[in-house]
């Protein structure tokens, strides 16, 4: 019963991550500079099997794409695969819908450039933040996001350099198949992997003091 309690905590706790890093999201793709590295990589994708005659949406190229991954995983170290992973690659959809129309509230319109990269940048924080909280849970984390933690555990490398170098990777090789870049996908590339870095430990700290806070509450 105890261990069915603390699944549900570190569910509903994954979820309240989740919903910021698609926040985050929401306000970086608001701002119409260009999109992250990975859907720069997935438009690309689409564009090239679109071309090769093989119909296909940038949705349907990003399920190609995580399964592609899933797979490797499964080969790599299929002990990251969990339930959370699955929730990742189906419900985020209807949460970024709904930070969008948060974020419509702003009149992003009126902005200067610079007060939009600034904005970019804030929301690549924020996708950290909530990452930081949802990967404390161990509940798991989308397949793309797992790959530079199981490099990780192969070289002895920080996560910021990895997933720089995955990001530039993703940048450069969805800008040959035909992906759109903007100098908010520099930012993204830039910035992700270190803020992300810099709020891991602090989301295990948020994580563990919720956790462990109820859990002396129900001990009492």
């Amino acid at each position: 019963m105890k261990k069915l309690s603390d699944t549900i905590k570190r569910i509903i706790i994954f979820f309240i991550g989740m919903s910021i890093i698609q926040f985050g999201v929401a306000l970086f793709l608001r701002m119409n500079i260009g999109s992250d590295p990975f859907t720069v990589f997935t438009q690309g994708l689409a564009n090239t099997l679109n071309n090769l005659g093989i119909n296909v949406t940038t949705g349907t190229a990003n399920r190609i794409i995580l399964i592609i991954l899933f797979s490797i995983i499964l080969l790599l170290n299929k002990s990251h695969i969990k339930i959370g992973t699955l929730i990742c690659v189906i419900g985020v959809g209807p949460i970024i819908d709904l930070g969008i129309s948060i974020v419509s509230i702003l009149p992003i319109e009126s902005y200067s450039y610079v007060v939009k990269m600034l904005l970019i940048a804030l929301g690549c924080f924020i996708i950290a933040i909530g990452f930081s909280i949802l990967s404390a849970t161990k509940v798991g984390v989308a397949p793309n996001d797992i790959i530079p933690f199981i490099i990780k555990e192969r070289i002895n490398w920080e996560y910021k350099w990895i997933r720089i170098l995955l990001d530039a990777v993703l940048l450069i090789g969805g800008f040959i198949l035909g992906g759109t870049v903007g100098v908010g996908t520099i930012i993204a590339m830039a910035t992700t992997g270190p803020f992300i870095q810099l709020c891991l430990p602090y989301g295990q700290k948020f994580t563990d003091s919720i956790l462990i806070s109820k859990l002396d509450l129900n001990e009492a």
